[in-house]
């Protein structure tokens, strides 16, 4: 296992981001959040980019950001479809340490997304519980898997904390 780099995977609203900044100031690894690179790289927020370029450029996008991380010592929090799609699972297992960041259906619709429009997947409930529902089988793949239910964001960087050292 690579433990060079930590890279978070997840449901949108499982605290990737969040949870990444605290874990890479904590253990002075330098962070990445994916869509923020993305939207810089394209001038655009996601949601536009998912609205006038269509979510096969997105995710071209992403495939094409992967290849490109070199260097180490870094905690990546990805889009949450980012690992899902073009064999980009395979290509993070090169890169560094997979954590899976699992919420629940209910606590991701009830507390966490239900109330954000720039989620460009988040249109319903039903949706978004089939894409949950696809998506669990690649997640699952991670080295380590850790549930956020109910957990402060400190709580689950000290979880992690201690599973990666």
């Amino acid at each position: 296992m690579n433990k060079s780099s930590i890279i978070l995977i997840g449901m949108m609203g499982s605290g990737k981001t969040t949870v990444g900044k605290i874990l890479a100031d904590e253990i002075n690894f330098k962070f990445i959040d994916s869509d923020d690179l993305i939207e810089k790289q394209e001038d655009k927020s996601i949601t536009d980019i998912f609205l006038f370029k269509g979510e096969d450029y997105f995710r071209e996008l992403e495939k094409n950001l992967i290849s490109k991380f070199k260097h180490k010592h870094f905690v990546l929090a990805t889009g949450g479809g980012l690992p899902v799609f073009n064999d980009n699972f395979d290509k993070l297992i090169n890169i560094g340490t997979i954590v899976y960041l699992k919420t629940s259906f209910k606590e991701l619709t009830n507390n966490r997304i239900s109330n954000n429009s720039t989620r460009p997947i988040y249109t319903d409930k039903k949706a978004f519980e089939n894409i949950l529902k696809q998506r669990e089988y690649v997640y699952k793949k991670a080295h380590f898997i850790i549930s956020t239910d109910h957990k402060t964001p400190n709580e689950i960087v000290n979880e992690i904390k201690s599973i990666i050292q």
